[in-house]
């Protein structure tokens, strides 16, 4: 009875800790530089799966239409997670894709390996459609329309989607790609900086000009952690699998006819 009694006492205490220490420890440790190294891709780092995956799905990219591979991998660019990506650019669509390989160490072993397409408008409106099955640590930017699906394994069908998605923005803004040989810079720019000045506005990161890297505010390191542990992580992924299910209803009854 009595031990009961102490695993009653202390539970609330380990939870408080764990809940309320764990964002502690992310606002004073993390940090996501501005500018990380990126070196060239080199596929024998990899695990022979996913360096296979990382090529399947670049050959059926290039027949998409896709061209102009800027490949890269990145060390650290979130601590403890090496990327491995290869960024192509469909011109005349005026499309990007990307396909990226997420290989987290420490505490948590992670890898996951997925395909996402992004288009950008002149009106700052942004098209992302992605068949990840992890969950994004950041919420979309406000004018950014992000298709998560990770059912959808085939890169073909999942560009369809993305251009079903797409059509339903009437603004009537052109799409915009960055220039030739501009991959590296749009990386770092792009997906990099300019995604995170979107959370410094919402007020979940801040920009540390003394080591050239974002931190995350007290408000966004409790929103980030909170978000990925249970039970918030479950209801989160529910609320996904619900949307996507949403998504590919509408998405099948349209190619029905």
């Amino acid at each position: 009875m009595e031990s009961v009694f102490a695993y009653v006492v202390w539970l609330p205490a380990v939870a408080a800790a764990f809940y309320l220490g764990l964002p502690l420890l992310i606002y004073f440790q993390q940090k996501f530089p501005a500018h990380p190294e990126m070196l060239e891709l080199d596929l024998e780092d990899l695990d022979r799966a996913l360096a296979k995956f990382l090529m399947t799905r670049t050959r059926a990219l290039v027949a998409l239409g896709f061209d102009e591979p800027t490949t890269v991998q990145i060390p650290d660019a979130v601590p403890n997670v090496s990327s491995y990506l290869i960024m192509l650019v469909n011109r005349q669509a005026g499309d990007k894709a990307m396909v990226t390989v997420l290989i987290a160490g420490g505490p948590a072993p992670m890898q996951t390996a997925y395909v996402e397409y992004s288009t950008r408008f002149e009106d700052g409106v942004v098209f992302d459609t992605l068949n990840s099955d992890q969950l994004n640590a950041f919420p979309p930017a406000r004018q950014a329309v992000r298709t998560q699906t990770p059912t959808v394994s085939d890169p073909a069908e999942l560009y369809r989607m993305h251009q079903f998605q797409m059509s339903k923005h009437d603004g009537g803004a052109k799409k915009v790609v960055y220039g030739r040989g501009g991959g590296l810079n749009y990386l770092t720019s792009v997906v990099l900086i300019d995604s995170y000045d979107k959370q410094v506005e919402r007020g979940w990161l801040k920009y540390d000009s003394r080591t050239d890297a974002y931190r995350t505010t007290l408000k966004g390191a409790y929103l980030i952690v909170w978000g990925l542990v249970q039970p918030f992580k479950a209801l989160r992924t529910l609320a996904m699998r619900s949307r996507e299910n949403r998504v590919l209803r509408d998405f099948r009854k349209a190619a029905a006819g």
